[in-house]
């Protein structure tokens, strides 16, 4: 007996039962088909913010994750704006951060010699 005979011999309720089965399991199937689309579409976009939002929601998101997990949020919206940097400015930084390390010296020397000066004119003027 072919499937098309036995769906023949059943009565109409029988046959609006199977119909209604096939029906919902197919809107079913689609309607989960949509909200998977739904689901990964609205992924992808909180994965583009997160990666391409800046620097403002790099630190955003580093805060939040360090929050979640327990540690301090500030330390994790520092380490999330770093990540979010480009390699520019991250060389740009670590470059004045060494300047301001090799500098700072020089700086203090020539103001330790300017108030030496000062001090040596004013006790030659009075």
């Amino acid at each position: 007996m072919t499937v098309a005979a036995a769906v023949a011999d059943l009565n109409a309720g029988e046959r609006l039962k199977i119909c209604g089965e096939r029906l919902a399991v197919a809107l079913i199937d689609r309607l989960a088909g949509l909200a998977a689309d739904k689901v990964d579409g609205l992924s992808d976009q909180v994965e583009k913010i997160g990666s391409g939002g800046g620097l403002k929601m790099g630190a955003i998101f580093g805060a939040g994750n360090a929050l979640m997990a327990g540690r301090n949020p500030l330390f994790g919206a520092m380490k999330g704006a770093w990540g979010a940097l480009g390699t520019g400015p991250k060389i740009a930084i670590i470059v004045g951060l060494v300047l301001l390390g090799v500098l700072s010296p020089v700086a203090l020397l020539l103001l330790l010699v300017g108030l030496l000066i000062a001090g040596i004119v004013s006790a030659v003027k009075s």
